[in-house]
């Protein structure tokens, strides 16, 4: 990852959060998890990554229903 990616990525990361949305990383490629891994991790941390797309929706799901159910606070 250049530092034009992650600079990309941080201010993404950023507007997202001030409208209360979280940014997750799903279906990265092996050879980009290789060489960027680290600066992957300290950009988004590692609960932010997600093998499919279809964890990605089965996460937001479980954490929908966590907190129409008051479990997730």
């Amino acid at each position: 990852m250049d530092y034009s990616s992650a600079e990309t990525l941080r201010l993404l990361d950023r507007i997202l959060d001030e409208k209360g949305i979280r940014l997750v990383i799903a279906q990265v490629m092996e050879d980009v998890k290789a060489k960027s891994r680290y600066e992957l991790d300290r950009l988004f941390g590692r609960d932010d990554f997600y093998n499919t797309l279809g964890d990605v929706i089965r996460a937001y799901r479980k954490h929908s229903s966590q907190i129409t159910s008051g479990c997730g606070e």
